[in-house]
């Protein structure tokens, strides 16, 4: 199954975590966050640069690991899962998109599909699914290469390939920066919700309006 209607969301607990780059003494990144997102709930972390937006949602997927604290999903601890598994079941759409640039389009959109051994006619078949739910038109897209799109269309294809595998966690950091506000209404993947979904911004009243439009179920 390939549908919204098919993902379960995931409830992301988050218990007096702190994270600081350095020695103790050094001041701290994140501060004591204690947050619970409910499954199928869209949280946006809004603040200036610099305040720990990414850091939180890094802590999420163990790219960052926390210095303290306690940080679950569906009340398992992420640090003790492997961390190859726990990011396979998490979308995650960087603010600097991160496509490989040695590979098609078609080739980042099926990357985690590929790694869960999902059967090639499937992950064909889902590719073109997300090349057109993202408004790219898979005939003329799919075989390009990274440095052929525009920053626009590079962020549509790292949304899709976030989407690819349906995972009941969506983190976006900043996903639709490159991305034009008409593109934005128009763009149908900007209105999938494919489960609990983390999202920073550094407006409170762009990134609400940006998640409104772009996170609501279909």
């Amino acid at each position: 199954m390939t549908n919204a209607s098919s993902t379960t969301g995931a409830v992301v607990e988050l218990v007096h975590v702190t994270k600081r780059y350095g020695p103790p003494g050094t001041p701290p990144a994140v501060t004591e966050l204690s947050l619970t997102i409910p499954a199928g709930e869209v949280c946006v972390l809004v603040g200036p640069s610099g305040c720990g937006k990414t850091t939180t949602m890094k802590m999420i997927n163990r790219l960052v690991e926390p210095t303290s604290g306690r940080l679950t999903i569906d009340g398992r601890d992420v640090l003790q899962l492997s961390p190859v598994e726990l990011r396979r079941r998490i979308g995650y759409v960087i603010q600097q998109v991160g496509l490989f640039p040695h590979m098609t389009v078609g080739d980042n959109a099926s990357v985690v599909p590929r790694l869960l051994r999902w059967p090639e006619a499937r992950t064909r078949a889902r590719v073109e699914e997300l090349l057109d739910l993202v408004g790219l038109d898979p005939a003329a897209y799919r075989d390009r290469y990274p440095s052929e799109l525009s920053g626009g269309e590079r962020q549509r294809v790292g949304v899709a390939r976030a989407l690819a595998a349906d995972p009941p966690v969506m983190l976006m950091d900043e996903p639709f920066g490159a991305v034009d506000p008409i593109r934005r209404d128009r763009d149908p993947a900007a209105r999938r919700d494919p489960g609990p979904v983390r999202h920073a911004g550094r407006d409170p009243r762009a990134s609400g309006q940006r998640v409104r439009r772009a996170l609501r179920r279909r």
